[in-house]
């Protein structure tokens, strides 16, 4: 009996400190977060601004960096394998859209859904994707 609670308690243990351990996934998912961070991204995002996206699910990220474009309040989406403007659907209407529609179709087709506020950029893309895709998106984005 003596030998059953001490088998039980050394399997207990490493059943325990293997939960510890991280999975590869989440080594992964570190390693490319960690990389965002030096590229100066912000993860995660307010309850606020979760709602604000119509693609974000919890499998999907949420990456934010400082908007240095000309471009303010605009939010596209993710229609049939191309971003489309979602809102304000009025700048349709204006004579740049044109030009800006354009630059937003060169964008990688890893980005889901973006929207642009006036101090920062929010994106939604699956992190699995990896760290060159971040920095291919973030090249993109850039050049508009």
């Amino acid at each position: 009996m003596e030998n059953f609670i001490i088998v039980f308690v050394i399997i207990f243990l490493i059943g325990a400190i293997s939960f510890l351990k991280p999975s590869k996934k989440m080594k992964a998912l570190s390693q490319i977060r960690m990389e965002a961070v030096k590229e100066g991204f912000k993860i995660g995002s307010t309850n606020q601004l979760r709602k604000k996206f119509k693609s974000w699910n919890p499998q999907l990220a949420i990456y934010q960096f400082k908007n240095i474009t000309d471009h303010k309040n605009l939010h596209y989406l993710k229609v049939e394998n191309k971003l489309e403007l979602y809102d304000p659907i009025s700048i349709k209407y204006e004579k740049n859209f044109e030009i800006i529609d354009e630059k937003i179709s060169k964008l990688p087709s890893s980005i889901l859904e973006i929207i642009f506020y006036q101090s920062n950029i929010a994106i939604v893309w699956n992190e699995m994707l990896g760290t060159d895709e971040l920095l291919k998106i973030k090249e993109a984005i850039l050049k508009i």
